[in-house]
Parts: C-alpha cells; sequence; structure tokens
C-alpha cells in the first residue's frame, strides 16, 4: 500500500470542498482532494446549477428539449471549472474514490494511505426536521 503525506487533506469535491481546495494549494500547502462521485458535486451535477438553468429555460418559454438542452449545456460550461484537470492544475493532487479515516491522522481510497496534519470533511448534508411537538401542524 502506497502512502501519500499532504497538508490538507479534503474528502468532497463539492463547492465547499473545492474552495477549501483551491484556497489551501494557492497559500502553499499540499493539497489532497478525494471524491468519490462527481466533481462539482451536487450543486453542479444534480441542484443548484440545473436547476437555475431549468427555471431559465422555463421563463423563456422553451419546450422539454431546448430546455434539457439548454441544462446540460449550463452543466457543461461550468464543469471544466469544477475538473480534475484544473485542480491538478492548480497543483492538488486528486483522488477518485471513497475515504475511510484508519486514524485521527490518516484515511485510506483504495490501496493508498493519506497522512494529513488537517482534514476537511465537505461531503454534503440532507435536511434533518427536528422532533419538535407541534412543528408538523405549522405551514
Amino acid at each position: 500500500m502506497s502512502v501519500f503525506e499532504a497538508d490538507v487533506c479534503v474528502i468532497g469535491a463539492g463547492s465547499g470542498g473545492l474552495s477549501v481546495a483551491a484556497g489551501a494549494v494557492q497559500m502553499g500547502a499540499k493539497v489532497v482532494l478525494i471524491e468519490a462521485g462527481e466533481m462539482g458535486g451536487d450543486c453542479l451535477n444534480t441542484g443548484c446549477v440545473p436547476s437555475k438553468a431549468l427555471l431559465h429555460a422555463g421563463a423563456q418559454g422553451l419546450d422539454w428539449d431546448a430546455a434539457h438542452a439548454h441544462v446540460r449545456a449550463a452543466i457543461d460550461a461550468i464543469a471544466p471549472h469544477d475538473s480534475v484537470e484544473r485542480f491538478e492544475g492548480l497543483g492538488v493532487t486528486v483522488f477518485k474514490g471513497f475515504a475511510r479515516f484508519t486514524g485521527p491522522e490518516e484515511v485510506e481510497v483504495d490501496a493508498t494511505k493519506i497522512r494529513a496534519r488537517r482534514f476537511v470533511v465537505a461531503t454534503g448534508s440532507r435536511p434533518f426536521v427536528p422532533d419538535i411537538p407541534g412543528l408538523d401542524a405549522l405551514h
């Protein structure tokens, strides 16, 4: 198993993880970015960008095929800014795969151990409705 040393290891290449990775590498840190899915995360691929593009297509009165093409074009226009190639060009080492903590200063991705001084877990979130009596009656 190979070992990779870094100053900062960012887990998750959505908008938060990409911002941290870009900022840290620009300040001289040795940065590793780990992403199991698509670069850009939900915002680029299924959330912010496609939903706003779809709203714009609807406001323009586009039919289904034209609206779908508009959404795809919006994603395709932004994707290069969030790509593996761009981040590697900035000096970030990108690993595609699932990270698993194996210790306080170490994660594993496939057959690589990554040791870092600092970790940023930027894997997104899901909404949570707390169990508060009467909350379900509010509109």
